[in-house]
């Protein structure tokens, strides 16, 4: 039922009332609800034709009622089998390119939209309402998220900047067009119309991970390879402070950094140690404070001869973590240089305090 009313412009949330989830206004008889005349037969009612109600997202359907009674309690079962309506049998086309990895940018139409306004609040708005994608956000949600300051006064703001973001993201001009759609339960991004970065990311890398967990690292490289190539940032990495935005942002960031390590592990293998650098560059610089990555790094320069690169990544280590912590790293570069020396060394990984009876594990799971 929720994949049907998604088809046709409607969402399904937890709460909501049947007239608003079933349009009773539309397919009741009189001024009843569905639910009330249901609740008036004593098994219900026997299928009736239903029909969406959104204006250009119409779905023909059957709609069944079924009394459920459990002691003094009665409840309705609705089923609705949906049919596609004249004109809805396929998908609308992804028109709309969304960038959210790293700085904002957005193409409508195969043209760029990008400017000022997604520095504004139409564009602060914009980004919320990516950042909850998966549900539809009433007015009051949306103003208390980005001007709590404003008190009840920041809702009329909401609706102007929906408004004046329905003209950024038309694609000819009218804003009826756009891809912020309204239904019952409030704005939403209408994502069948989206090419999103960030869910292209999201599956690649699973798939990537699972790959590797798997043995089979040729798929593994070459899927997290292209995972990894749309990681260019932080997700919203234009709005730093948004704290709704945060639980993405250290999600996706954990799968880049489980990405990574994935890559460097196979480079490894593979005895590429300069392919293995450029992955434990990247890992570092998501994990700045992380002594078990930047161990992993230091030895393989270490490993390629590179000494003075090995020396200033560890002083920077110790830099930053006395500064942020008042703290060292948990190994030291005199003891893994001498632990290196004079023995030949087979390509993996180097042992550490975590590990002392293997190679140095990643988090790739």
């Amino acid at each position: 039922m929720d994949t049907g009313l998604a088809r046709a412009g409607l969402r399904w949330t937890r709460g909501m009332r049947c007239c608003d989830a079933l349009g009773c206004a539309a397919n009741a008889d009189g001024d009843a609800c569905l639910t009330e005349q249901a609740l008036a037969s004593p098994d219900g009612f026997e299928p009736r034709p239903w029909r969406g109600w959104e204006p250009g997202h119409a779905l023909e359907g059957t709609l069944t009622a079924r009394a459920i009674r459990s002691g003094d309690e009665e409840m309705i079962a609705f089923e609705l089998l949906f049919h596609a309506a004249a004109g809805q049998d396929q998908a609308p086309e992804r028109d709309v390119s969304v960038s959210a990895l790293g700085r904002l940018s957005v193409t409508v139409g195969g043209r760029a939209r990008d400017g000022d306004w997604l520095q504004q609040r139409p564009g602060q708005v914009f980004r919320y309402l990516l950042a909850m994608r998966d549900g539809a956000q009433r007015s009051e949600a949306i103003a208390s998220a980005l001007w709590p300051e404003r008190g009840p006064s920041a809702v009329a703001n909401v609706r102007y900047c929906i408004f004046k973001l329905r003209e950024q993201l038309a694609e000819h001009g009218d804003p009826a067009d756009s891809l912020v759609r309204r239904d019952a339960a409030g704005y939403r991004i209408d994502l069948r119309r989206v090419e999103l970065d960030v869910d292209a990311f999201q599956a690649k890398a699973t798939a990537g991970i699972a790959a590797h967990r798997a043995g089979d690292t040729v798929l593994a490289e070459a899927t997290l390879g292209e995972a990894l190539a749309l990681y260019r940032g932080e997700f919203l990495a234009d709005d730093p402070y948004a704290d709704w935005a945060f639980s993405e942002r250290e999600y996706l960031r954990a799968m880049a950094g489980k990405g990574l390590a994935a890559m460097a592990q196979i480079a490894l293998a593979g005895g590429r140690l300069v392919g293995a650098t450029e992955h434990l560059l990247r890992l570092a610089q998501l994990e700045p404070f992380d002594s078990h990555v930047h161990q992993m790094l230091i030895e393989v320069c270490l490993r390629r001869g590179r000494r003075t690169e090995a020396l200033r990544h560890y002083h920077a280590l110790r830099a930053r973590l006395h500064r942020a912590f008042g703290e060292q790293p948990d190994f030291e570069l005199a003891s893994l240089v001498a632990g290196m020396g004079g023995r030949r060394r087979e390509p993996g990984l180097a042992r550490s305090r975590r590990e002392p009876s293997g190679g140095l594990a990643f988090d790739a799971s």
